[in-house]
């Protein structure tokens, strides 16, 4: 009975074992996976930056008057229609855009970038930035 409890005991141990190494391998399979995109310099890891879809940077909101439909299609990556537009009229078609680089007065990731397109011309026409 002793040797059958040792022998069971050696055997879930070299088992315990082997899972703990396999799980170490594989967590170190999936972090080389999450940093494909990273360079390496002098020892330390700096992320490459990668463009924020769905997203504008502010100097795009305050630039946005006279820019047309498919730019900004270009930029967010997706297309603008009534599916999405916070205000969709015969006059105009207004969308709320999250800003990338800036913060909302709560100081939250938040901050938006309201343009106004007008649907003859395919131009945006305004735009706000409401603190």
């Amino acid at each position: 009975m002793k040797k059958l409890l040792l022998c069971g005991m050696v055997l879930l141990s070299t088992s315990c074992a082997d899972f703990q190494q396999t799980v170490g391998e594989k967590m170190k399979a999936v972090n080389a996976a999450l940093n494909t995109n990273s360079t390496s310099t002098t020892g330390t890891q700096t992320t490459a930056s990668v463009k924020q879809s769905g997203k504008i940077t502010n100097e795009q909101c305050k630039t946005s008057i006279g820019k047309s439909r498919t730019y900004f299609e270009q930029i967010l990556g997706f297309k603008l229609n009534e599916s999405n537009s916070s205000g969709y009229t015969s006059f105009s078609e207004t969308y709320n855009l999250q800003i990338s680089d800036r913060k909302d007065r709560f100081g939250g990731n938040f901050a938006i970038c309201i343009i106004s397109i007008d649907p003859q011309t395919n131009k945006v026409t305004t735009f706000s930035m409401p603190t």
